[in-house]
């Protein structure tokens, strides 16, 4: 028995109790499925939608709109990360109620690798805001990456979504 195997052994007879629990009550399947869905839809709509005017801010706006931008941007942090904590608190008990399945998936593998990476990029335009909102609100620079990470952001979120879909789908 490989070590891989035995590992996932140990962690499905941990979570066997909660399995359990979860499979025999279809009430708690939907509001878990639920909470894990609107984390998703609240971190990644409030994500895409300010991705988005970053883009119209980029194209259209003076300085002092992109300084306004910058603002706003600032506040998206928290309801993101709300969203986040949601999906990955629900996720983790979804993965809990199968684990044999779940940690077997090459599928929820690259979903995992694709949060990693959402996760790394959501750092990179967190710094990237507040250097430009905090230092030089003029650097083409610092500009170009917060628009690369936007772009990014778009389809990162959009590749969760997929890889959650086929997961379910092919699990």
């Amino acid at each position: 028995m490989s070590t891989a195997t035995s590992l996932v052994d140990q962690l499905a007879r941990l979570a066997h109790p909660w399995a359990s629990l979860y499979g025999d009550r279809p009430a708690l399947q939907t509001a878990v499925t639920f909470l894990h869905v609107a984390g998703i839809f609240l971190g990644g709509g409030f994500a895409i939608a300010s991705d988005r005017q970053t883009f119209v801010t980029l194209r259209a706006a003076r300085l002092s709109g992109q300084i306004r931008h910058l603002a706003h941007l600032h506040t998206i942090h928290r309801p993101v990360l709300v969203g986040l904590i949601l999906a990955l608190g629900s996720g983790f008990l979804l993965f809990a109620a199968d684990v044999q399945t779940f940690a077997r998936s090459w599928v929820f593998w690259l979903k995992m690798f694709l949060l990693a990476l959402l996760l790394a990029n959501g750092y990179i335009l967190a710094r990237t805001e507040t250097s430009l909102r905090e230092g030089t609100p003029d650097t083409p620079a610092l500009w170009a990456r917060l628009r690369y990470v936007s772009m990014a952001s778009i389809v990162l979120w959009l590749g969760l979504i997929l890889a959650g879909t086929v997961l379910m789908n092919h699990a």
